[in-house]
């Protein structure tokens, strides 16, 4: 199930205070005001009196053409636009770089219930800073059934039936060195165009359930290089019971694929039966793909090599032979 959430101006400032070293002026009856788009506006035009394409539904970012702007504008003035302007109901007015937002302006933003937050970061990297995390924050989510972990570097979901192994084999590709995400259920989210992010839930973040065993923390078992908070998902293994009459890849040249969210990720289906070594087949499947994120494709190689030895015949028949054209 995909979901959207907003975000209230509280949990923004106090998710950023520290890195954007945010003060709230004035407002504060604001502070749950919600914020419900990651795209940002600068103000500069509303100022001046032209509202007609004012986006006034976003956080309004103030730098130092704004400020020097509303300075210099008479008391009376500068009260009048900005009451016109805050008028307009947005989520609150971030002001950059330090400057301070004249005293007699900042009873209209309590009067609107606008939370008006000083930063002393610079205007750009502010914006840049306040952009990753709305992006993230709004991305779309979907949560699925599955185990994901980092196998050699490569964010690696492994998904299946229930009762299927996945929780055992991830623990068996933890034992041999490998890191655990989440176990059971991952939380992924969109956070660009092809990219897609997986973490666990914080209530079951670095546990893991295993039939006969019951709940493992596996930080404290394996320590903490062992566990990750999150990580890009690059493959998907797909488990699956054995079935006879099934039709499983024996060359590895054409690529699959599973789709989230639009983004179709490389996928592997590995049939799991007794005298199997899953854990292994995951290993492989990882390097391997591993390698065609680099543009080698070792099944692929091999068939033209095949295809070139088949346009000498004796070649192809005597595999061989040292001299395959017979001169």
């Amino acid at each position: 199930m995909i979901t959207a959430k907003d975000l209230t101006v509280e949990v923004l400032v106090s998710a950023l205070e520290k890195d954007m070293e945010l003060t709230v002026l004035s407002g504060a009856a604001g502070l749950r005001n919600h914020i419900h788009t990651a795209e940002m506006n600068r103000p500069g035009l509303a100022f001046a009196g032209f509202y007609d394409v004012f986006a006034h539904d976003r956080i309004q970012v103030l730098g130092n053409t704004e400020m020097s702007y509303l300075r210099n504008l008479k008391p009376e003035e500068r009260a009048q636009r900005l009451d016109n302007t805050l008028n307009f109901r947005m989520p609150c007015l971030i002001v950059t770089n330090g400057n301070q937002f004249p005293e007699d302006s900042l009873h209209i933003a309590d009067r609107y219930s606008i939370p008006i937050i000083m930063s002393t970061v610079p205007t750009t990297r502010l914006i840049s800073q306040l952009n990753t995390y709305l992006e993230q924050y709004f991305a779309p989510t979907v949560n699925v059934h599955a185990v994901l972990l980092d196998v050699y570097g490569m964010g690696t979901l492994l998904l299946g039936g229930s009762g299927v192994g996945k929780s055992e084999c991830a623990l068996e590709l933890i034992e041999r060195g490998h890191r655990l995400v989440s176990d059971d259920y991952v939380i992924l989210r969109r956070i660009s165009k092809d990219l897609i992010l997986g973490r666990s839930p914080d209530f079951i973040k670095h546990h893991m359930e295993i039939r006969g065993l019951g709940i493992l923390n596996i930080e404290m078992l394996f320590g903490v290089s062992s566990v990750l908070t999150e990580k890009y998902v690059d493959l998907v293994v797909q488990l699956e019971r054995w079935n006879e009459s099934a039709n499983y890849e024996r060359l590895g040249i054409d690529d699959r694929t599973h789709s989230f969210f639009d983004v179709e990720v490389p996928m592997y289906v590995v049939p799991v039966q007794p005298g199997r070594n899953i854990s292994i087949m995951v290993e492989m499947a990882a390097l391997t793909q591993r390698l065609k994120k680099s543009d080698i494709n070792p099944a692929k190689m091999l068939e033209e090599r095949l295809l070139k030895y088949m346009t000498v015949d004796t070649s192809f028949n005597n595999p061989g032979d040292d001299n395959p054209t017979g001169k």
